[in-house]
């Protein structure tokens, strides 16, 4: 089985970003029967889901997980669902700020994530976890949103997982996160 996770780079006043801590070190974690691949994406409408386009054309995974930061969150939440809208309280790192703006103009107004992740949800892990109906409207949101619509006809499956600050809690994470991925053995 081969999935690509990614991460995003800093953003705003964040000095670091648990989606990239969280990438790169998985993707340096060997599991059995699981071949995964780290990419990091930059916060930017222009250029993250073109690099994810990019390495899921290269890597050929059978799931792709994007991870980001939260930073209000206290739990790890598994998104189910990526809305056509873009409304910003923040510009992006390119300094793009946009209100009321579709993803794709006339695109399906929703997509839901593929992972499994009532049983996701379900696991007995170190750090809770959540299911969570808003991917926001930010660029979390806009790749998930693009990477659903991109693979739609195909037999990949997607999603998207927010996590809050590590705050000293980068093992309970990272041990979550591995069951998280372990679930999709089972499918």
């Amino acid at each position: 089985m081969k999935l690509l996770i990614s991460g995003f780079t800093n953003f705003s006043t964040h000095t670091e970003n648990s989606s990239q801590i969280m990438a790169e070190l998985l993707g340096n974690t060997k599991i059995s029967d699981i071949t995964i691949h780290p990419v990091i994406l930059p916060v930017s409408f222009a250029q993250a889901f073109e690099k994810l386009k990019t390495e899921i054309d290269s890597f050929g995974p059978d799931y792709v997980i994007c991870l980001g930061l939260a930073g209000t969150r206290q739990k790890i939440s598994l998104e189910k669902v990526a809305i056509n809208l873009i409304h910003c309280d923040i510009p992006d790192n390119e300094g793009i700020f946009l209100k009321d703006k579709p993803i794709i103009a006339g695109g399906d107004s929703a997509y839901f994530s593929t992972l499994p992740l009532n049983e996701m949800v379900e696991l007995q892990t170190p750090y809770p976890v959540e299911m969570s109906l808003s991917a926001g409207a930010y660029v979390c949101n806009y790749v998930m949103y693009r990477l659903l619509d991109y693979v739609k006809d195909t037999k990949v499956k997607a999603g998207f997982i927010h996590l809050p600050h590590l705050n000293g809690n980068h093992s309970k994470i990272s041990m979550t996160l591995l069951s998280v991925i372990n679930c999709l053995k089972k499918k």
